[in-house]
């Protein structure tokens, strides 16, 4: 049976590609897509799900709702190689898909439906899911897993000293990782290991799917930009965190507390602790067998059979 899954992003280029990732596999069943502000302001989120999930064309569309903008000033277009729209200007078509303005009530709706075996996929900042727990507290226990693509513990980051997510709306971070709720964290440690290039991208282009050839337009800006990686290569930092859903074994983890930094220029850091709340502790990501992931990524993408 497939893991119905709750997908809530900020959608820029690796969005799509997890968005993509979780969309072609058949152990996840994508019930709704809700945008939060993050790279782009959230109006451009909403929109930009609405285009990716009409060129994705997928058998049943989800339902997709308009959420929060984070109150944090900082502008994300300095550091990603987004362009305008948060998917480098590729102009793909307007979506098709009406847009729910209400996205607790969407969040209760597929919870509710579903029972206690929900998963999200957090791939933005965490500010939506920040309101769910203060404002819809009687939902956490009906949520099996929140896997997050965020966070930076022990590497550089990629905003000054931390990682764009949390440092876009540390508050909610803190919240959203103190709440006792069972959650997985993919901080840049490890999204970082996973790069593409452009015979990736070439692989994707001649797979004759939607979602494959989607990706490749998409993932061709961001291939041009002169960003780390550097040019010709590019991270793929979210669809990390959605593999790890689908090939958890590809993967080594710690639990622990991750305190998060909520002010100063560090706004945003975790810092790792071994003690106090056990209810708090968070699976923490610390290693990933990059090799075989990156092929179950492209077989699953392109709809090969020889996933590891």
């Amino acid at each position: 049976m497939a893991t119905p899954l709750i997908i809530d992003t900020d959608m820029g280029i690796d969005d799509a590609v997890a968005v993509g990732l979780a969309l072609s596999s058949a152990a996840l069943e994508v019930r709704a897509v809700i945008g939060v502000g993050g790279r782009v302001a959230v109006d451009q989120v909403a929109s930009n799900i609405g285009r990716v999930l009409t060129a994705f064309a997928p058998a049943r569309m989800p339902a997709i709702a308009r959420g929060l903008q984070p109150s944090s000033s900082v502008q994300a277009g300095r550091f990603f190689p987004t362009g305008k729209d948060g998917l480098g200007d590729c102009a793909l078509p307007d979506g098709q898909a009406d847009v729910e303005h209400d996205f607790l009530a969407v969040y209760r709706r597929c919870l509710e439906l579903t029972g206690d075996q929900v998963t999200i996929l957090s791939l933005g900042p965490l500010t939506n899911l920040a309101a769910l727990v203060n404002d819809a507290p009687d939902l956490k226990s009906k949520i099996a897993r929140v896997a997050i693509s965020g966070g930076a513990v022990w590497s550089k980051g990629n905003v000054a000293a931390t990682e764009f997510n949390f440092h876009r709306d540390p508050a909610a971070a803190a919240k959203v990782l103190s709440s006792g709720l069972p959650i997985t964290v993919a901080p840049l440690d490890v999204t970082s290991f996973l790069a593409l290039d452009e015979s990736h991208v070439a692989h994707l282009s001649a797979s004759g799917t939607r979602i494959g050839q989607t990706l490749a337009t998409l993932l061709r800006s961001a291939l041009a930009a002169d960003h780390p990686p550097g040019v010709g290569k590019t991270h793929i930092h979210d669809a990390v965190a959605a593999a790890a859903l689908l090939w958890p074994d590809l993967f080594m983890r710690t639990r622990m507390r991750l305190d998060v930094l909520t002010t100063g220029p560090e706004a945003g850091r975790c810092k790792p602790q071994l003690g106090g709340d056990p209810a708090q502790r968070v699976d923490l990501l610390t290693a990933v067998n990059a090799v075989d992931l990156l092929e179950n990524l492209l077989e699953s993408l392109c709809h090969e059979a020889f996933v590891v």
